[in-house]
C-alpha cells in the first residue's frame, strides 16, 4: 500500500489511504486516540501518533525528513481499552467535509462485543438516557436525565467456549461517551474485561484462565458517504477481529 509517512504507535496500523487524503487506522486496545488535555507533558502516554497535538484543532503535527509540517486531523475518538477503525484526513477541510456526515448521521459504525450473559439477550434498538459526571478526574456515565443513547443490537456469535460467551454486532444510531459499555452493563450483559462498568470477579478469573485481559470491543467497520470539492465520495473500511477476542471465544 502507497500512502505518506505518518508517525504511527508500532501496535497501530494503516488499513486504507485513499486520495484525496482519508485515511482508515487501526488503533490497538490500550493506546489513546490522543493526548488527555489535563495530563502533565512530561506524563508519557502511548497516543495513536508519537507527534505533537494540538486539541483545539483536532489535529496531530510534526515535522517530516524535508523539514515541512505535516498535519492529520481526527474526525472520531475510541476509547483507549477499545480497539479498531479511527477515520483521520490530511486536511482540515476535509476532516470538516467528513464530519459533516457524522454530523448528518449518515455514518454507519459497527462494533463486536464479547458479553457475559447475566440476562436475557434482547435483539433489536436499544434505548437509555444516559448522564455524565466527572469522578476522581475520570469520566463516569450513568442512566439518569441526560442525553439519549440509540443502539442496534443483535447477536453476531452464540454461547460458546468454556464460559458461555456471546458475541454482539453493536451498532451505534448516536455517539455518547462510553455508550455501548454502559448499555451493556445496564442490562446485565457486561463486557468482559470491562475495568469501568464490568464484573470484576469474572474479568480477574478468566484473564488468568485465557491469558487475555482486554476490553473485548472492537470497532469493526465504517461507511459513510460524503460530498468533497464537487465529488460523491463512498468510503468503506473493515478491521478484522483482533487474535485475542478470537481467542476468548474458542476458549475450551
Amino acid at each position: 500500500m502507497d500512502y505518506p509517512h505518518i508517525p504511527l504507535d508500532h501496535h497501530c496500523s494503516v488499513l486504507r489511504f485513499e486520495t484525496p487524503g482519508i485515511w482508515a487506522l487501526e488503533k490497538a486496545t490500550g493506546v489513546l486516540t490522543h493526548p488527555n488535555k489535563e495530563s502533565k507533558k512530561s506524563t508519557k502516554q502511548r497516543t495513536l501518533l508519537n507527534a505533537d497535538y494540538m486539541h483545539e484543532d483536532e489535529c496531530y503535527h510534526w515535522t517530516n525528513s524535508k523539514g515541512e509540517i505535516q498535519r492529520l486531523f481526527l474526525i472520531h475518538r475510541l476509547d483507549s481499552p477499545t480497539s479498531g477503525i479511527i477515520l483521520a484526513a490530511s486536511s482540515q477541510e476535509l476532516a470538516e467535509a467528513i464530519k459533516s456526515s457524522f454530523s448528518r448521521k449518515e455514518v454507519k459504525k459497527t462494533y463486536y462485543a464479547i458479553i457475559k450473559p447475566n440476562a436475557q439477550i434482547k435483539e433489536g434498538v436499544w434505548k437509555d438516557y444516559l448522564k455524565e459526571k466527572r469522578e476522581g478526574g475520570k469520566i463516569r456515565v450513568y442512566r439518569g436525565k441526560g442525553q439519549v443513547a440509540l443502539t442496534k443490537v443483535s447477536i453476531e456469535r452464540k454461547k460458546c467456549g468454556l464460559y458461555g460467551l456471546v458475541m454482539l454486532r453493536l451498532e451505534p444510531l448516536t455517539g455518547r461517551t462510553h455508550q455501548l459499555r454502559v448499555q451493556c452493563a445496564l442490562r446485565g450483559l457486561p463486557i468482559v474485561g470491562d475495568k469501568n462498568y464490568g464484573d470484576f470477579t469474572f474479568n480477574r478469573k478468566i484473564a488468568r484462565a485465557s491469558k487475555v485481559d482486554r476490553l473485548t470491543l472492537h470497532a469493526t467497520e465504517i461507511s459513510l458517504k460524503f460530498r468533497f470539492k464537487n465529488e460523491d465520495i463512498d468510503f468503506f473500511e473493515d478491521s478484522a477481529l483482533p487474535r485475542s477476542m478470537g481467542k476468548l471465544m474458542a476458549y475450551r
